[in-house]
């Protein structure tokens, strides 16, 4: 037994003096001020930056974000003892709650400004950037692209809802409430731009190199420059095409036309279908007849609707006082217009406004271009 004494106390002694000197270490960092400054990331401070991107010790925040923290800070603030504990237990209880409540209404939400930043950002096709190779740089985005790249699964958009159904519909109408556009812009807006032009920085694109292949690099401080401006297009383009339609009601009329015109032809085509199952399986002239005439009958069911449709582009055009030159994105924002308000004519007020704010944002996204370019 004697043998073992002399490893165990060896042992013993190791492990006394590590856990002496893990407890010392660990009472050293607790006593540390928590009052280091968070250094900005190095890019903000290479030349081709806008210059507008936060250069703080506190990480940016959205102003939910910030309300909550501050709520956060105020509770910590007011408990200094055991009694006050207590009561501020329950109010802390009262708050969190509260908190909870307002992010359950928020739609809006942090991972949203940041999918809509990626997505314009992503949509933006520089100069001989791959799989297009454009001889000049776009932007790929459109009212429908965007619609449909949010609307199937909502992408940080948090409605209270059952179902995908009914989360689109709470979101539209909780954001055509009146009033409720503009303080999403004005609570969003400066931050969604950040956020762009930081995705633009780090983002990579393949371009085409003549004779050598493709090449992967970052985005120059120019390319950054034009992904703000071209950006600023399709919004100038919606915002056109809502003016039109919010300022003219015929629009919305010719559309209830075209969708009743539209279930003629989806009526005809199921006769026109179940005629030519049964002509293929009878082989009967009367069958056959059968089939020509409810042929005929879809034939001029889609020549009206495409007529009603045409003339709706017409009207899109001549009430149009700017860039409506996508006939086909136009016409789908009147369908979309047509949804939202066959059954609330007052938000018809809520898509001017609409119209008005994308009409700001690409004007600022037009200053956020200047600003780097003259930081080249």
């Amino acid at each position: 037994m004697n043998k073992f004494k002399l490893p165990i106390i060896i042992f013993a002694a190791v492990f006394v003096i590590s856990a002496a000197a893990l407890v010392f270490f660990i009472n050293k960092d607790t006593k540390k001020q928590n009052n280091e400054k968070v250094e900005a990331p190095a890019w903000i401070h290479e030349e081709g930056s806008s210059g507008r991107l936060p250069i703080v010790s506190n990480v940016a925040q959205s102003p939910t974000a910030t309300s909550v923290a501050a709520k956060d800070s105020d509770l910590t603030a007011n408990k200094t003892t055991t009694a006050e504990t207590k009561n501020s237990s329950d109010s802390n209880g009262s708050t969190v709650a509260k908190v909870a409540n307002k992010i359950k209404q928020d739609i809006i939400t942090d991972v949203f400004i940041n999918n809509l930043a990626e997505y314009i950002a992503n949509n933006y096709q520089p100069t001989g950037s791959l799989p297009f190779t454009p001889g000049a740089g776009y932007s790929s985005a459109t009212f429908k692209s965007i619609n449909t790249h949010f609307g199937l699964n909502l992408m940080g958009l948090m409605p209270n809802a059952d179902n995908l159904i009914s989360a689109r519909r709470t979101i539209w109408e909780t954001l055509l409430a009146p009033e409720a556009l503009t303080k999403s812009y004005s609570n969003y807006h400066s931050i969604l731009l950040d956020i762009i032009e930081e995705k633009g920085i780090t983002a990579e694109k393949d371009f085409a190199i003549e004779g050598q292949g493709t090449e992967l690099r970052s985005l120059t401080a120019k390319e950054r420059a034009e992904m703000f401006r071209v950006s600023a297009t399709p919004l100038r383009h919606v915002s056109a095409v809502l003016t039109a339609i919010a300022q003219n009601p015929d629009l919305i009329q010719a559309m209830d036309g075209y969708i009743k015109a539209e279930k003629r032809v989806e009526s005809a085509n199921s006769v026109f279908q179940q005629a030519l199952t049964d002509s293929n399986f009878s082989q009967t002239v009367t069958a056959k007849n059968k089939t020509s005439h409810a042929g005929e009958i879809l034939k001029d069911a889609i020549m009206v609707r495409e007529k009603i449709k045409d003339g709706i582009t017409d009207k899109i055009n001549t009430f149009c006082t700017g860039p409506c030159d996508k006939p086909a994105d136009a016409f789908y924002i009147v369908q979309w217009v047509f949804r939202r308000v066959n059954t609330n004519e007052n938000r018809i007020d809520s898509i001017l406004s609409g119209s008005k704010i994308l009409s700001k944002l690409a004007g600022q996204m037009v200053k956020r271009a200047e600003a780097i370019k003259k930081n080249i």
